[in-house]
């Protein structure tokens, strides 16, 4: 009986051990408030975010062979070929729009509490952003479409109503802090510099942009009016 326990014991700091390290990992450290928060994150999502969704290994000379959907059961991603594999399983589809993996909103919030993440509409379907985003990535039609009075609490881009920018950005925010309230305590100061770097964005291209369209020169003068040949 006393082998038994011991033996009991040892599994169970070693799954916790290596629980541990894959959120500190997945979250650029803070392991001891991490490990605070796995009951308000699921260990999938940190899966889900890490993985690189690429062609299968398995089926690389298929022609359908996209690692586009997570299965939240084994914690891996498959493509169409490996469906069978995961039959009756809980799965999310990985879809892409601006050359970024998303997914649908409603998909994710049976999952994973999505309040305050930034939406977006592509093909008439309302997705988030799954990894967080650089600030050159952003186009320039989007960055003045916002209405520059919200940033991410996280990488502090600039948004049009949220707080974050991706569902990894608020996965860090729930390690980093413990709380989701006190993700908010710098949200004036990050909405200051984010509105600073954009207004200067916006200058510059007003600078480069030429003030006033000059018409431009015929190279050829219009025909005058017809004149007959003179009588010989």
């Amino acid at each position: 009986m006393t082998t038994t326990t011991v033996s009991a014991t040892t599994t169970t700091t070693t799954t916790t051990t290596a629980t541990a390290a894959t959120a500190a990992s997945a979250t650029g450290g803070n392991g001891t408030r991490g490990l605070r928060n796995q009951t308000q994150v699921p260990p999938w999502v940190l899966v889900m975010i890490n993985i690189q969704y690429n062609g299968c290994m398995i089926h690389s000379n298929a022609k359908d062979n996209k690692l586009d959907r997570f299965c939240i059961d084994c914690g891996a991603s498959f493509c169409n070929k490996c469906s069978s594999n995961h039959h009756g399983h809980k799965s999310i589809k990985i879809r892409r729009y601006v050359y970024h993996d998303v997914i649908n909103r409603p998909d994710a919030q049976k999952h994973f509490d999505c309040s305050g993440i930034q939406g977006y509409v592509t093909n008439r379907a309302k997705v988030l952003f799954l990894k967080q985003r650089r600030d050159d990535q952003q186009p320039v039609k989007e960055q003045h479409q916002n209405t520059r009075s919200h940033n991410c609490i996280i990488c502090k881009r600039s948004l049009p109503d949220s707080r974050y920018c991706s569902i990894q950005c608020k996965v860090s925010a729930m390690y980093n802090t413990g709380n989701m309230e006190e993700a908010g305590v710098d949200k004036n100061v990050s909405r200051k510099k984010g509105e600073e770097s954009e207004k200067n964005l916006y200058d510059a291209m007003e600078a480069q942009a030429p003030t006033k369209l000059m018409p431009s020169k015929r190279k050829r003068l219009r025909k005058g009016f017809p004149h007959k040949a003179p009588l010989f």
